[in-house]
């Protein structure tokens, strides 16, 4: 046979196997990406050699401006595929089969198809632009994070050994985890949920339900349970005396007006704003950190849990009707960075608390009294009208600790041997009787 026909036969029979050796890359910043990686080896051509694809186990490829992941069928024993940080809008992973690992989060997605990916455990593709997906083929799937998208419908009956559910800001309006016994992370948030059942889910430790309509939560199977994040709702009640080891509790903006805090020991931070919350008493969680109260109907807070130098942010402004303010120490200089209403007294008693609440009486019509400053600390001046009188100080305990004659006009008093706290002051003259309450610094 001459020359020339082997020749002819060569590219009758053998075109395909040729053209089977590279695959088609035709975005150019995926491409550079590979040869970055030291992956694709035949230079910037618009293809990859199939032997350069094979074998890649690990491909990280994020914020590169891709666009495109065509070409990614080439790399079939591809494991681990992170390409987030893109502006991906077509991607094909069907051929992909060995495939655990897949984070595509912050791309341009409208559609993924990963019904063959049958070996997926992690799948992370957060703030895309996806409006369904199905999962219920990955029956091998252990964590999801399908965030920011505008997922209606999330059917994850199939996963039994999920243990990450993070879904929170699509159009989701219900959520069956029945099957999910396994779940230890869920993230729902900022949805359309009206009714959250977790009964099943006693392995939870995190719950973020925020910025739902749920009029009820029960969370006492969750005996594990660190962290909730349940703002945002409708709840009127919150129970979580069987949540023992929980760090994080936030459930601002709720109709909430009792919470029973004694049994979270470990409670690191505290957010209970713009709920109706007449007393709060969190004597009982030494660890606590962060407390906000703000925007309650609150008239006290017991902060008496011998720890209140550990408080590096504290709000409870907002609360017109708190008078009292149980501290360890009221004379403690780190109070003056936690945040109060005007009307509220840091104090460390009941009686304290009730000196506050004394009314201000007046039997006869004033004739001329005055007294400054107050709060007063070495000095205390009262000034009285036409005839001498008399004084008296008490401590909250009712123990006179002052008692002194008047002159008519201006009278200096020494108080500088006086402690720190709240007096009530009792003046007579011109037959008059006039009850004050005293502050000393």
């Amino acid at each position: 046979m001459s020359n020339y026909i082997i020749a002819i036969l060569c590219v009758i029979i053998f075109p395909s196997t040729s053209f089977s050796q590279t695959t088609l890359i035709p975005d150019p910043s995926f491409e550079q990406a590979l040869i970055e990686a030291n992956i694709d080896t035949n230079g910037l051509n618009g293809n990859i050699l199939n032997s350069d694809a094979e074998g890649v186990i690990t491909l990280n490829i994020f914020n590169k401006n891709i666009t495109s992941l065509e070409g990614i069928e080439a790399f079939v024993d591809l494991k681990y595929l992170y390409c987030y940080f893109n502006n991906i809008q077509y991607l094909d992973v069907q051929n992909n089969l060995e495939l655990e690992v897949l984070d595509i989060e912050d791309n341009s997605i409208e559609e993924l198809d990963i019904s063959n990916n049958i070996n997926l455990k992690q799948v992370y593709i957060s703030n895309n632009l996806l409006d369904e997906l199905d999962i219920t083929n990955n029956v091998e799937l252990e964590l999801l994070s399908c965030n920011l998208n505008n997922i209606s419908e999330l059917d994850v009956s199939n996963n039994l050994n999920l243990e990450v559910l993070w879904c929170y800001s699509n159009n989701l309006s219900e959520l069956n985890f029945t099957n999910n016994v396994l779940l230890e992370s869920l993230f729902c948030g900022e949805n359309n949920i009206t009714n959250l059942d977790i009964s099943n889910n006693s392995l939870l430790q995190s719950i973020s339900c925020a910025g739902n309509n749920l009029q009820t939560l029960n969370v006492s199977n969750c005996l594990d349970l660190k962290y909730l994040d349940a703002s945002g709702n409708n709840l009127n009640t919150l129970d979580i005396s069987s949540n023992w080891f929980l760090k994080r509790l936030l459930c601002n903006n709720n109709n909430i007006s009792d919470l029973e805090l004694s049994t979270a020991e470990d409670l690191l931070l505290f957010y209970a704003s713009g709920n109706l919350l007449t007393e709060i008493d969190l004597s009982n969680n030494p660890e606590l950190k962060y407390v906000h109260l703000d925007g309650n109907n609150l008239t006290s807070v017991d902060m008496r849990n011998a720890e209140n130098s550990e408080i590096s942010d504290f709000n409870a402004t907002s609360n017109p009707n708190m008078t009292c303010l149980f501290v360890d120490d009221m004379e403690a200089d780190f109070l003056s960075e936690w945040e109060i209403d005007a009307a509220t007294t840091f104090v460390e008693t009941n009686e304290q608390c009730n000196a506050l609440n004394v009314k201000e009486e007046v039997e006869v019509p004033v004739i001329a009294f005055n007294m400054y400053p107050n709060p007063a600390t070495n000095l205390l001046n009262i000034g009285i009208g036409n005839n001498a009188g008399n004084f008296e100080i008490y401590n909250t305990n009712g123990q006179s600790v002052i008692t002194k004659s008047l002159n008519k006009g201006l009278n200096e008093i020494d108080i500088s041997s006086m402690s720190s706290g709240i007096y009530v002051i009792k003046v007579q003259f011109d037959n008059q009787i006039i009850v004050k309450k005293l502050i000393v610094n």
